[in-house]
């Protein structure tokens, strides 16, 4: 089954409808639903999901479809808001009946970045790792059985490039608001997962951005310990020691960055 959506965590949780142990009659609704939603059949795709509601009403394939349903048509229509707010209300229903389910939370996300949400998109990806820290990173992921830590990581690095683009290509450098959306997520996450360099780099390029390269080093020096001959560690940390004056450091880090390039 192909799915409509780009973003590779939209595109799980549309392809991962099918799951081991559903019943056959909701088996069939999904398959039913997404064949209509890939055609654009908006009449069919309507009459499924109220004869699926009126079979099996708590089914969270359900509420999953309905969120597919109403994201697709607000995104087709340029982000009509009764579209999205039913959209977002549908999978958070989904989310407070499900609190473990990670693609549900992962699909939240993608959408609020789609729609440029960017607060409400943060505050969801501090909500998922504040829930993922109080469970020790025990997560559901349909059809995924070692849903964890790294799954949390990865999603999590994909979001912080994704706000970063977006900060990259709209935003101005006294906007300081947006770029400390970035600062709270790499943050937090940084907080739960010491030891990953790239993370360190997003928190170190929140201070770059606003051109608080002291502040920036802080977090470089942090990721030179854990990934040492690292190009992008320390090409930043040439930048930010030049940035400051320390030109005999930012010398030495120079050198170091041509030596581990040339290898």
């Amino acid at each position: 089954m192909k799915c409509k959506f780009e973003s590779k965590w939209a595109v799980l949780l549309c392809a991962l409808m099918l799951c081991a142990g559903r019943p056959a009659a909701a088996q069939s609704y999904s398959d039913a639903f997404y064949d209509a939603l890939n055609a654009d059949d908006l009449a069919l795709q309507r009459s499924i999901l109220s004869e699926w509601q009126q079979a099996v009403p708590d089914d969270v394939d359900l509420r999953i479809a309905r969120f597919n349903y109403h994201l697709n048509q607000c995104l087709m229509s340029g982000n009509d808001r009764i579209q999205a707010d039913s959209a977002i209300r549908t999978i958070d229903t989904a989310i407070m009946h499900n609190p473990d389910r990670l693609d549900l939370r992962f699909g939240k996300i993608y959408f609020l970045g789609q729609i440029a949400q960017w607060e409400r998109y943060a505050d969801e990806i501090l909500n998922t790792l504040n829930h993922s820290e109080s469970t020790g990173h025990r997560w559901l992921f349909p059809n995924l059985p070692d849903a964890g830590r790294d799954l949390v990581v990865e999603g999590v690095l994909d979001y912080l490039a994704t706000l970063q683009q977006e900060l990259s290509e709209n935003t101005t450098p006294a906007d300081s608001h947006s770029v400390l959306l970035l600062r709270r997520i790499a943050h937090r996450a940084a907080q739960m997962f010491p030891g990953n360099a790239a993370i360190l780099l997003y928190l170190a390029d929140s201070y770059m951005m606003l051109a608080d390269h002291e502040g920036a080093l802080r977090y470089l020096l942090r990721a030179e310990k854990v990934a040492y001959n690292d190009p992008a560690v320390l090409s930043r940390i040439v930048e930010a020691y030049t940035k400051t004056g320390q030109r005999k450091l930012a010398a030495q880090y120079r050198g170091r960055l041509q030596a581990a390039t040339a290898d």
